[in-house]
């Protein structure tokens, strides 16, 4: 089949001028015509609002502002990319988690460099054929025309002129019928493919039928064959991540995610994913660690925004009130940093000053400066601005609660459980979470350091009981924090040694070994630990002899 070139427009976008050239003479020399370069993503997206491109190379690594994955994922959102248009990606990078972003992104192919004109001839003329060839069944699938497309594909099958075509055919009709949601006919046709064929594609395709028809058992089976090979891993790890959130198994389904954002870390909507689980399960170094991931990885994308950097400042203060004192400041220190650097990134946001006066409360809360605390939070409390969006309330909420105004929490947090939460897997986390602030904040009206605070208190004057009960409620909302565990420790040995155990004790005693034996200590609480473990252990001795 003969291509026209001559009239077919095409955008080359790098950074590098030698790479920018050689690009552009091979083009040419190929027979294009109608080529523009874009040095830079802002470049590129300017272009794209000016015309239309059948065909775009693009450096992964551009360096002048976002990279090749953001500017892909911003294209696709703003319809630059569509099935018809041809998108190659170069690199001369073959790293782990760049193979993994265009196993992620699926662009129609990956040139890496060096690459003679030739090479690039043979990949971009088979990428051109087949888009001709194939042209109803994606303009079918643009127009969500799902049976239009599975009935043109049947009939490419059938044509043995065809023949090569068919991986690419049967995996989109496929995802075709998955579109329908036709689940039971995916299920066969996947299984059918399965039994000639040991496509990793066919297996995640398999798996999410399986998934929607509530057949668990056999779509964790799969599973657990997918995440042990490369090419499906991270696809495998997401669909994993799904099925444990649908069994409200939060701790399994955040390994999930945490391990896919490991190896795509540039996608920041699973890193959002990460973040909102982290905070469900009480894990607050962890979100604040991926507060700061997506952040970084978010910057000069289509995600970047005054509200990420908020996102990081607020993970900041949730993590600071889980440790002592002199561990919060270095902590609050990077959240005023980046309230700061809002200012610096986004000198014309228009971002609500509540928003920040919000978050320099809980800060001020924190320092132990009431009073600042107190004014900043006042016209807040009783002002008449509108909520911007969910997480504004969150934050709201617990500057409320922190500060005394508890009743004021409470009704925020409930109220917003009637909003829209978003995408399935934010919104199965957020009402859990939701549910789980309000039910916290009406049984515990204190933060974790002051209910260490108190619960030491009662330990100092030798009230055991309400040290313990107190230790519990702090466990409760730190369940990983080891320096609390550490301490409730500390209570349940002593009360062993002099007045022994009850039931609720042993249950304490070990939620605390377990979380100690899991968690980072550092040489004087590992000492520490040992020595506690030791003298409980002894006393049992004595007891059975």
């Amino acid at each position: 089949m003969n291509i026209d070139h001559a009239n077919s427009d095409v955008l080359i976008i790098d950074d590098q001028a030698l790479a920018q050239n050689f690009l552009k003479k091979s083009l040419e020399s190929l027979g294009f015509k109608h080529i523009k370069i874009a040095e830079s993503a802002k470049h590129a997206i300017h272009l794209c609002e000016e015309q239309e491109f059948s065909i775009i190379l693009c450096s992964f690594n551009l360096s002048r502002d976002r990279d090749g994955f953001h500017l892909f994922e911003e294209m696709k959102v703003k319809n630059y990319i569509k099935l018809t248009t041809t998108f190659i990606f170069v690199s001369a990078e073959t790293s782990p988690e760049l193979v993994n972003s265009v196993i992620e992104l699926q662009p129609d192919d990956f040139l890496v460099k060096p690459f003679t004109p030739k090479e690039l001839k043979i990949r971009l003329e088979r990428v051109l054929s087949r888009k001709e060839k194939l042209n109803t069944v994606y303009f079918a699938l643009e127009n969500k025309k799902y049976r239009r497309a599975i009935d043109l594909i049947d009939k490419h099958l059938e044509n043995p002129k065809l023949a090569k075509l068919a991986p690419f055919l049967v995996r989109i009709k496929g995802d075709a019928l998955l579109a329908t949601e036709s689940f039971y006919e995916a299920e066969m046709y996947y299984s059918g493919l399965l039994e000639k064929y040991r496509f990793a594609w066919a297996s995640i395709g398999l798996v999410k039928a399986l998934l929607a028809q509530n057949k668990d058992n056999e779509a964790e089976q799969i599973l657990a064959s997918l995440v042990t090979r490369a090419e499906s891993k991270l696809a495998a790890l997401d669909l994993l991540g799904q099925y444990h959130l649908s069994k409200d198994n939060f701790e399994a389904a955040y390994l999930d995610f945490q391990q896919a954002s490991e190896l795509s870390p540039r996608n920041i909507d699973r890193h959002r994913n990460v973040l909102n689980i982290a905070r469900l399960i009480h894990d607050h170094n962890a979100q604040f660690e991926t507060a700061k991931s997506m952040a970084k990885f978010g910057k000069r994308s289509i995600h970047d925004s005054p509200d990420l950097y908020l996102t990081v400042a607020r993970a900041g203060v949730d993590y600071a009130l889980t440790l002592s004192e002199e561990e919060s400041t270095a902590i609050l220190r990077l959240s005023e940093r980046y309230i700061d650097d809002i200012k610096k990134e986004f000198p014309n946001s228009a971002l609500a000053k509540e928003k920040i006066n919000v978050v320099k409360a809980r800060i001020h809360y924190l320092k132990n400066e009431q009073a600042t605390a107190q004014q900043l939070i006042h016209t807040v409390l009783y002002g008449n601005s509108a909520s911007q969006n969910i997480e504004d309330d969150i934050d709201k909420a617990k500057a409320f609660h922190e500060l005394g105004h508890k009743e004021a929490a409470i009704d925020i947090l409930e109220h917003i459980g009637e909003a829209d939460l978003g995408n399935p897997i934010n919104q199965k986390v957020m009402s859990q979470f939701l549910a789980q602030e309000v039910k916290e904040r009406k049984e515990i009206p204190y933060s974790p350091r002051e209910l260490n605070n108190m619960a030491v208190s009662f330990y100092k004057k030798n009230q055991y009981e309400p040290a313990i009960q107190t230790f519990k409620d702090a466990l409760r909302l730190m369940p990983k924090n080891t320096r609390i565990a550490l301490n409730f420790l500390q209570v349940l040995v002593d009360q062993k040694l002099k007045y022994g155990f009850k039931d609720h004790h042993e249950d304490n005693y070990a939620k605390c070994i377990d979380i100690l034996t899991a968690g980072n200590l550092d040489d004087t609480q590992t000492r520490r630990f040992e020595i506690l473990v030791s003298k409980a252990n002894q006393k049992s001795l004595k007891e059975q002899a």
